[in-house]
């Protein structure tokens, strides 16, 4: 049996209730969860949505895979850093940013032809990271590394061994990249400026997306001498590489890294903004500390000591971003190119719509539903500042971010699932002041006009996206069946706001779209299917191999058949019925999780596919609403069992913790759903599945004053089932909660059981 911590012991432990002192929730953060394998999470220090996330950057011997592992800088278990870089983004499949990088070292000579020769092992017991703050100590470069960040600048603070001989590495031109040749070709133009004690200046990088980036570098010394390194390879690298010396051999050095996307001057106003002359490293960090706190508090969970940390660390991955990139004045850098200021007073970026429209953005709702009208705005503002290219049909027409990055669009992934992130904040009335006939308007452009994969002149022919024929030139034949099913989803949630504002036949238009899910169902396999342009299915296909946009004529997006097989998150009976009533279904789910076969494979690259239960893959968010899908049957307690070995399997406190990548946040709000007993499968308008809760307790202290509390009673090891529910003392029997529930506060009460009539918990087949 766990030992778990009750509400009043947590008090206890961490110097709460009647002491009057703040229960300090980042003590049960581990921000090395998630840095091992394939989270690509990093560990350094950030604040709740800051532009600057400084962490380190790590490296080992150059191997098949490398540079898909270091897509966030760091891997936990790497031998050596190469430095520290000022931006990263959290769990995310492609690698871009970890710009500016800095590396202080003393007491060695460096040769500097190579970058690989400045990096420096490190004493992996030394280094901590908490919330907003991250060390390390380097025992190749002689110098303890600490670090702290506001929301547009950080701060290192390095104590040398040897100050006589103290020296900084200023790599300009470094970035991660798909290959780490690439780094060389990774700075598009840059130029900067030197003051006695300063570099500011400017650089576009490309990785991924094209990016404009202005900074400033302050140093607590007056510099003594810059040296300008010749490039590696004698490359043609459009930025430099420094080595900066300091007239004093400071045995500590403060180095303070100011950022901005419209000019020099605006990065050093947001540092002056943020760290003023009379500050120093500890407050900086402490106001750091009080930022997550703040967001920590909104959950008082109860559990055991790794199960608290796994709650707490989901929150904060989950609020690393999405990312205000507009100065302290609220100007940002459009995709055009233009300085313009942002409706809100913040550009929120890094939108990774197609995980997070899932569980991350009603999560947000919940717990931060003040933060939702700027989220919302800022995707106005991609929206309206997106570059439109007559000549150019995926560009043609205006239509919201799909993965934006530091205000540009990668289009990277499918769907226009800012629509429902849009429609679920309007439904919950948490943006009144936006002009929704505006809001509407950029909706139906995206989902009625062509831009870059949007098949919507085939769509309206066929019904569905033949792989055999194309129309316009956005149309490329892949992944064409989970196009379908995405899109669809985008149109059920433009049906809903197009028949609330009264533009009824754009409503019946949307729902004839957000029906065509029953175009690629065939009916012989019980699976999605492919067609081509005569109305055949595809034949002969290994429902276990992952397909992607890496294949011509291929079916999904990074999922197979049987991931797709459920994709019909706004209407799962339609679903059920279509596949035979809600016995077939189970048995559906059944042949799902408990199959034998094969794990999910990919064929035609080198990816090792992790987090598989039977043919469910974890790691990927198309499965993440499908073991709920068992509560809309007569076997809901399948779901329980399922839930119970996820959150136990798949959600560990250890490095290699996650089994997929976080994906800004999505992996963590699963989590954390699914601990609270709750899950959005539609996450549009305000409907929980009831699911089981994994702790004993857990309240959540809502913005608007009222605490929404839910309890486990009866919850152990092996009461992981749910009898009954009841909502503030009375029977509940419905298989949902509405959002107006939680938002009133109250007590859902979920009675726990044990089953002996299903099968143990560690006898599925998992990897």
């Amino acid at each position: 049996m766990k030992r778990f911590i009750t509400i009043s012991a947590l008090a206890g432990l961490l110097l709460s209730g009647c002491s009057g002192q703040e229960t300090d929730y980042t003590k049960y953060v581990n921000p090395f969860v998630g840095t091992l394998h394939e989270g690509h999470c990093f560990p350094g220090a950030a604040v709740p949505m800051g532009m600057v996330q400084v962490s380190p950057e790590s490296t080992t011997d150059f191997h098949s895979g490398y540079c898909m592992d270091h897509v966030a800088g760091y891997q936990y278990n790497d031998p050596r850093l190469s430095g520290f870089a000022q931006t990263h983004v959290n769990g995310a499949g492609c690698p871009t940013l970890s710009d500016i990088l800095i590396m202080p070292y003393c007491g060695r000579d460096i040769d500097p032809s190579a970058r690989k020769n400045f990096e420096s092992g490190y004493d992996k017991e030394s280094e901590y990271a908490t919330p907003g703050y991250y060390t390390v100590r380097m025992t190749d470069n002689n110098t303890l590394v600490e670090l702290t960040a506001t929301e547009h600048a950080a701060w290192h603070r390095y104590t040398f061994d040897k100050p006589e001989s103290a020296a900084v590495l200023i790599d300009l031109q470094y970035g991660v990249a798909w290959d780490m040749e690439r780094i060389k070709g990774n700075v598009l133009e840059a130029w900067d400026e030197k003051g006695k004690n300063s570099i500011s200046g400017y650089r576009k990088a490309r990785e991924w997306a094209e990016r404009d980036l202005y900074y400033t570098i302050r140093f607590s010394s007056e510099i003594s001498g810059i040296e300008k390194l010749v490039p590696p390879e004698n490359a043609d690298e459009k930025a430099p590489r420094y080595i900066v010396r300091f007239k004093d051999n400071p045995e500590k050095l403060d180095v303070h890294v100011g950022l901005s996307t419209t000019s020099v001057e605006a990065a050093a106003a947001n540092l002056d903004a943020e760290i003023g002359e009379n500050d120093s490293f500890d407050a900086i960090r402490e106001k750091a500390r009080k930022k997550w706190n703040d967001i920590l508090g909104r959950v008082e969970a109860t559990g055991d000591a790794d199960r608290l940390t796994m709650i707490y660390t989901a929150i904060y991955h989950l609020y690393i971003q999405p990312n205000n990139i507009a100065d302290v004045d609220g100007k940002y850098m459009t995709a055009e190119g233009a300085v313009a200021e942002a409706e809100s007073g913040k550009f929120m970026s890094t939108l990774s719509l197609w995980d997070t429209y899932r569980a991350a953005h009603p999560m947000y709702t919940i717990l931060t539903p003040s933060l939702v009208p700027q989220m919302c705005e800022s995707i106005m503002d991609h929206y309206r500042t997106r570059p439109v290219t007559s000549d150019n049909p995926a560009n043609a027409n205006r239509y919201l971010p799909r993965w934006a990055l530091w205000g540009k669009e990668t289009n990277t992934m499918i769907g226009n699932h800012a629509v429902p992130v849009l429609v679920d904040a309007y439904l919950k009335g948490l943006c009144p002041d936006m002009n929704m006939e505006e809001v509407y308007e950029a909706i139906s452009t995206t989902l009625r006009k062509t831009h870059y994969r949007n098949h919507i002149e085939l769509i309206d022919k066929y019904g569905y996206i033949p792989y055999d024929v194309t129309m316009t030139p956005v149309d490329d034949s892949r992944e064409m069946v989970a196009r379908l099913l995405e899109g669809a989803y985008d149109f059920h949630c433009a049906s809903i706001l197009a028949e609330r504002l009264g533009h009824n036949e754009d409503a019946a238009y949307f729902r004839k779209r957000a029906a065509d899910y029953h175009n690629v169902y065939d009916s012989e396999s019980g699976f999605m299917r492919g067609r081509n342009a005569a109305g055949e299915f595809k034949t002969g296909i290994d429902v276990n191999q992952v397909v992607g946009e890496w294949v011509p004529q291929s079916d999904f997006t990074e999922g197979n058949a049987w991931h797709y097989r459920f994709h019909v998150q706004h209407d799962v009976p339609g679903l059920i019925e279509l596949m035979g009533g809600k016995d077939t279904f189970s048995r559906n789910l059944d042949s799902m999780f408990y199959s034998k076969a094969p794990k999910p494979y990919v064929k035609e690259l080198v990816w090792n596919i992790y987090g598989t239960l039977g043919q469910y893959w974890h790691g990927n968010e198309p499965c993440h609403h499908v073991p709920y899908l068992y509560k809309y049957t007569d076997d809901g307690y399948k779901t329980d069992a399922i839930l119970s070995y996820l959150t136990d399997n798949f959600s560990k406190n250890a490095p290699d913790g996650l089994k997929g990548n976080d994906d800004c946040g999505q992996m963590s709000a699963w989590y954390l759903f699914t601990v609270l007993g709750f899950y959005p499968v539609d996450p549009c308008g305000g409907e929980f599945i009831l699911g089981a809760p994994q702790v004993p307790s857990c309240r959540l202290n809502l913005e608007n004053g009222k605490v929404f509390e839910i309890k486990a009673n009866g919850y152990s090891d092996k009461a992981r089932f749910v009898k009954s529910v009841r909502l503030d003392g009375k029977e509940y029997e419905g298989i949902s909660i509405s959002y107006e529930d939680i938002m009133a506060g109250g007590t859902l009460e979920f009675e726990m059981c044990e089953r002996d009539d299903i099968a143990s918990l560690h006898d599925f087949k998992t990897e």
